[in-house]
């Protein structure tokens, strides 16, 4: 349907734009073409520029019964599907979630300011993995990314889960996280072990046992270009250059191969440590050959209580070894995927780092929802302004008019309008609209004194729906 727009008069859009600071959304806007477009099935949504892989349900091998003593004894763990960003947080978008989150309630350590950014000559600085982040601000992190799409937020500063957590230091339970919401999270060791491990039950690395050179990860003098310091993610992806240096380990004879292991995960293995949910405990997985059986609990999520080192203190567990270790018989080891790390959780290297989890749970469409007043039926969603909830699917919005939504929570929202065809949008990027039909771009100036005003940035033009429009 080809909509033929009602022209204003220059001085209304001149006042539309002013109004509306127009400037500004425009740079949001930008923004968001940075975040590709995701389809998949009935919905999709504006994934923040990185993917996410579907690692599948099933019982995996954990430990290793010929590693250290707090690897033993090895145990099979059953583990529900989950979600896994494809590649380590990457400064970049560290820095555009914990940007809107500053101006909305979170804060962060100073620490997180001060990230190795990769070496000067680098293509992109800001696409290496994040780093000197403390498991505290890795917590807050995946809560902002998830309220920034508006996904329900995953960790809470009590067991009644009423007070979200956006500030300070918190020592938080197993008891204070909404594991059914659809938000980020830090990964449980044991998902992030099975996510590393793929296929390859009992093996070392993500790709076997084979031995380590350059060409496979970015671990200290491996002879990648990027030695003593961070690789970009996704860095070894088949096109990875390797260096011919004499003191390299390996790798100048090899021909490189694409590293995502079976999953299609980048760097489980070195470049840097990355944070898990849980306590860290030496004696968690057993003794000896004895299973501690709490460890073999489905989805096991770790200790209850904290482990106290009585030389550090209470500890978080880190996994995937780090740009820093040598292949070498002793440090080597630390970069195996049974390799258990651990930190208090306030430390922030230039070693620890992140990638986030969310799992195959969907929010109600109207989970956000208030009822307005004493009208049981007027509806207020924070983003998208106030709707009559009709007895049908059909929702009357306060300036859209009559429209048919379909969708997931506030992250995802399809809607048909009569005149316009079916709509995508999303707390995230509205009051721009998403046209499938028009296969195009609309923002909506709904605080304009005159309802129907659209932005059409395909014909780069302004147009009006009036009750006239056909």
């Amino acid at each position: 349907m080809k909509l033929t727009p009602t022209r204003a008069r220059s001085f209304d859009i001149k006042d539309s734009i002013k109004n509306c600071c127009f400037g500004s959304i425009v740079l949001l806007f930008r923004a968001c073409l940075f975040f590709p477009l995701i389809w998949g099935g009935s919905s999709s949504t504006l994934l923040l520029a990185q993917e996410m892989v579907s690692v599948p349900s099933g019982a995996f091998l954990m430990g290793d019964s010929s590693g250290l003593s707090d690897e033993r004894p090895a145990h099979f763990v059953p583990i529900d599907s989950f979600f896994m960003d494809k590649y380590e947080l990457s400064i970049e978008l560290w820095d555009i979630v914990a940007t809107w989150a500053e101006l909305n309630g979170y804060d962060f350590s100073e620490k997180t300011r001060k990230p190795l950014r990769g070496a000067s000559w680098s293509n992109d600085p800001s696409l290496h993995p994040m780093n000197m982040v403390t498991w505290f601000d890795a917590v807050k992190w995946c809560n902002a990314r998830s309220e920034m799409e508006g996904r329900t937020p995953v960790y809470y500063l009590d067991e009644a889960k009423t007070t979200v957590y956006r500030s300070g230091e918190a020592n938080l339970n197993n008891n204070m996280v909404r594991w059914t919401s659809s938000g980020y999270r830090l990964p449980t060791e044991a998902e992030w072990e099975k996510a590393a491990r793929g296929s390859h039950i009992g093996k070392d690395y993500p790709w076997g046992n084979t031995a380590l050179n350059g060409a496979l990860g970015n671990y200290r003098l491996s002879g990648d270009p990027f030695d003593n310091g961070t690789s970009p993610i996704g860095y070894f992806n088949g096109e990875q250059l390797i260096s011919t240096e004499t003191h390299s380990y390996g790798g100048e004879v090899i021909k490189p191969l694409d590293m995502a292991n079976d999953f299609g995960l980048y760097d489980m293995f070195g470049n840097v440590f990355e944070w898990c949910w849980d306590w860290y405990d030496p004696t968690w997985y057993g003794y000896g050959s004895v299973v501690n059986p709490a460890a073999v609990k489905a989805n096991s999520r770790g200790p209850e209580e904290p482990y106290t080192d009585l030389r550090i203190g209470r500890t978080r567990v880190l996994r995937g070894g780090d740009y820093d270790h040598l292949n070498s018989t002793s440090s080597g080891r630390l970069l195996r995927i049974a390799f258990r790390h651990q930190r208090t959780p306030d430390s922030a290297l230039r070693t620890y780092g992140l990638r986030s989890v969310r799992g195959h749970f969907v929010d109600p469409l109207w989970e956000m929802a208030q009822t307005d007043g004493n009208f049981s039926k007027w509806k207020k969603l924070q983003w998208l302004g106030h709707y009559y909830k009709s007895d049908f699917v059909w929702v009357f919005h306060e300036t859209l008019g009559w429209v048919y939504p379909t969708g997931e929570g506030s992250y995802s929202n399809w809607m048909f309008h009569p005149k316009l065809g079916w709509l995508w949008t999303s707390r995230l990027v509205y009051p721009f609209l998403y046209s499938y039909s028009g296969n195009r771009w609309l923002w909506y100036a709904k605080d304009y004194r005159e309802h129907g005003w659209f932005y059409d940035y395909k014909l780069l033009e302004w147009f009006r729906l009036t009750e006239s429009t056909p």
